[in-house]
């Protein structure tokens, strides 16, 4: 009997996951309030390959902006030049040359950005099993995408929640993965 897992989250840009699930944000989740507190990260992972928020910072804490050239090396992830900075207000979040699960999901740049409770995500050629994805997609546009040998894979472009606080989240991609 074969057993398949389906991961919950798997995000470019910021992501919560469960357990077992394969979360890779990377490019940028930001969240702000209006004029207050903002925060960003560029990738995250859980599951197959645990990555905390990384690099991650918030307009509370210094510094507020952060670079990072490359991720250790892991069998998932793959990427370079990750930029995060966060202003009362403001959060910015991006990742360069990303390319998850073996060019499975592959992008030049991706950002995320949210200004003063408004959000957007672009992405600068970026695709999935070889489909090209929208650079300016419109907030919350689902896709999914059968790959062989993987099943259905998920994915959320531009998501954006409206937390409870009055503050908004900005995920330029959230993927979600078939596990076996």
């Amino acid at each position: 009997m074969r057993l398949m897992h389906l991961t919950k989250y798997a995000a470019i840009a910021g992501a919560l996951a469960t357990p077992l699930a394969f979360v890779a944000s990377a490019s940028a989740s930001t969240s702000t309030t209006t004029g207050g507190s903002s925060s960003a990260f560029a990738i995250s992972a859980s599951g197959l390959v645990n990555i905390p928020q990384t690099p991650a910072v918030s307009s509370a804490a210094q510094p507020n902006d952060k670079s990072l050239v490359q991720l250790p090396p892991n069998q998932l992830v793959e990427l370079k030049i990750l930029h995060v900075d966060a202003t009362p207000g403001h959060a910015r979040a991006s990742v360069a040359d990303l390319k998850l699960v073996k060019a499975l999901l592959t992008a030049h740049l991706v950002t995320a950005k949210c200004t003063n409770g408004q959000g957007s995500s672009n992405l600068v050629k970026a695709s999935l099993a070889g489909q090209h994805l929208a650079v300016n997609a419109a907030p919350n546009s689902g896709l999914n995408v059968p790959v062989q040998g993987l099943g259905t894979v998920s994915l959320v472009l531009n998501k954006q929640v409206h937390n409870a606080d009055g503050s908004l989240t900005v995920t330029a991609i959230q993927l979600s993965l078939p596990i076996g």
